[in-house]
């Protein structure tokens, strides 16, 4: 009898912890050959341009955001140092320089994760507000030939409590396949 308890107070503990860490419910977004995953209750902002798509994704009442910018020309792998050059450098480096107009001293630490199951290099940019830790988490990868870098900003204990969001936004993330332009068919002659 002790033995059942034990064993159905295992199975119920076992049950709890699964539960937690499983990832939220969701809800799909797709637009313009992008689509990701992201928890319900958040909403996502369209701040795109001409040269990318950029969607910033929150919850209400919330410090924590993520951002997906996917860059609108294709490229190749080799080409992505360029891209680094062009405009992730001068991204991060804004980053780090908004932090320290806010009074905080930043500092970086190189880091990698994966976007969709893709190698995505990365910096952590790490600060303290107001004796408050927290991050600026970016990642950078070319999936189906666009630059793709996504952001995760906020304190670290929103980043920890949120993280199952973060992994479900950033494993989620496509990019479709660019449609071949039509060729005209040629016209029979007379």
């Amino acid at each position: 009898m002790r033995l059942t308890i034990r064993l159905l107070v295992f199975v119920v503990l076992s049950c709890a912890f699964a539960s937690a860490q499983t990832a939220p419910e969701s809800q799909k977004f797709n637009k313009g050959g992008l689509s990701f995953d992201y928890p319900n209750g958040w909403t996502v902002s369209d701040i795109s341009d001409d040269d990318a798509q950029q969607f910033t994704i929150a919850r209400a009442n919330g410090d924590l955001q993520m951002r997906v910018f996917a860059h609108k020309g294709r490229i190749t792998q080799e080409k992505l140092p360029d891209a680094k050059k062009s405009f992730i450098e001068p991204y991060v480096k804004g980053i780090s320089n908004q932090f320290r107009s806010m009074g905080a001293t930043p500092a970086e630490k190189a880091d990698t994760t994966e976007i969709a199951g893709i190698p995505a290099d990365g910096v952590n940019i790490s600060a303290s507000l107001g004796g408050e830790s927290g991050a600026a988490k970016i990642y950078w990868a070319v999936i189906n030939r666009r630059v793709v870098v996504l952001t995760l900003f906020g304190p670290d204990s929103e980043i920890k409590k949120f993280a199952p969001a973060w992994d479900l936004f950033r494993g989620s993330i496509k990019i479709d396949e660019p449609t071949p332009a039509a060729s005209p068919s040629p016209k029979p002659s007379p």
